[in-house]
């Protein structure tokens, strides 16, 4: 088909989201067609809603952007999750879309066909899939949605940049490591020692407790395991190339820290004769940063990854967005990025003799970082 081969898929969700909204919009007679939300929020398996001018219910779309060069595809649990989400949208949808730029897949389709005869006996939203192919259909028979993208794609500037997470996604799930206590305080039987009172002994044990003190290691490096690392991928995916550029950086969400790296070292450290000059910088206190590489110059289809980013959210299940803006010599764009934050907290159990009976009980610890000293191997 013609327009398979000219239509190219949009370079970012939020255009593609743009465009299913124009799409259906036009499909459903519907000028109140809206988007859901905005970035970070909870959206209950919808993207974009709206009462279609022959029916008195709400349709919802969830658009799906699935990059062409790794021909990623739908999956039958992304499709179950999404439509779990889509069960408590309010008021309650009479059909969902799942709208994706990956390619047609017959499995995938199967699923979605067995899915909506299901709901159809359960008295549930009817659930339908529209792959790039079955899109591009739609887009060529509806003039103005087909004069919108046609009109947006030529007059696009030479110049654009995608900013992703290593996997060339927008949207990430990180699981910070945490740390509970509980501590038994149990009653310790203390024998009678029979040198107990003797000075030679009392000298003794003194020795023994300052060889102890002496014979720790000084130099020790311990890793937070509560800061998730990650790195910001930039992609000229215009044909010009984008010159004396530095992107910008805004941090929302459950955050508690920000740093460039998860180890502290205490004691004797060596010093680093050639140290490394960063091209990323973080600021905790307004979580915020920039990006400023080196190489001032990205050329077409060039791609460009940041420094490591350690991120330290709060101990909760939540969401953070990071906004981002690039501003260059004769360009910027700006968009976010999505964190799923899903936090793992280990509980540890310590139990501790004393002699007071008086004494003896149970304490809980507050969540703590998880912290754990680094090894030998560890440091290679």
């Amino acid at each position: 088909m013609k327009a398979s081969k000219t239509l190219g898929r949009p370079e970012n969700w939020q255009d593609f989201e743009s465009l299913c909204k124009k799409l259906w919009g036009e499909i459903w007679q519907c000028p109140e067609i809206k988007k859901n939300g905005r970035a970070g929020q909870e959206q209950n398996g919808v993207d974009v809603y709206g009462i279609p001018s022959f029916d008195n219910e709400y349709y919802g779309i969830q658009c799906k952007g699935k990059d062409e060069y790794t021909h990623k595809q739908l999956s039958e649990k992304e499709i179950e999750r999404e439509i779990e989400k889509a069960k408590s949208f309010e008021p309650k949808l009479k059909k969902l879309y799942f709208a994706t730029t990956a390619v047609k897949d017959s499995e995938i389709e199967k699923v979605v066909r067995l899915k909506n005869q299901e709901h159809k006996k359960a008295n549930l939203f009817e659930v339908h899939l529209f792959s790039w192919e079955d899109i591009v259909d739609l887009i060529e028979e509806n003039r103005e949605t087909y004069n919108y993208y046609v009109n947006s794609i030529n007059f696009k500037s030479t110049h654009s940049v995608a900013l992703t997470f290593p996997d060339n996604t927008t949207e990430l799930t990180i699981v910070p490591k945490f740390r509970k206590r509980i501590t038994h305080f149990k009653q310790k039987i203390v024998p009678q020692n029979p040198l107990f009172g003797n000075p030679i002994f009392d000298l003794l044990e003194k020795q023994q407790n300052y060889a102890r003190i002496i014979s720790v290691n000084t130099n020790k490096t311990e890793i937070n395991y509560s800061y998730c690392q990650f790195y910001l991928r930039v992609h000229n995916t215009g044909d010009a190339p984008i010159e004396e550029y530095k992107i910008f950086l805004e941090f929302e969400g459950e955050i508690a820290d920000l740093s460039d790296t998860n180890e502290k070292t205490t004691g004797f450290e060596l010093i680093n004769l050639n140290p490394r000059i960063p091209d990323t910088f973080l600021y905790s206190d307004s979580l915020t940063g920039e990006i400023v590489p080196r190489k001032s110059i990205l050329v077409g289809d060039d791609t460009f990854a940041s420094d490591d980013i350690f991120l330290k959210p709060y101990p909760r299940e939540s969401k953070a967005v990071i906004k981002w803006k690039l501003v260059s010599k004769t360009f910027k764009q700006e968009g976010s990025l999505l964190i799923n934050i899903k936090p793992d907290i280990e509980t540890t159990y310590n139990d501790i003799l004393i002699e007071d009976p008086l004494k003896v009980r149970t304490e809980e610890s507050d969540i703590e970082d998880y912290i754990v000293e680094k090894k030998d191997e560890d440091r290679e």
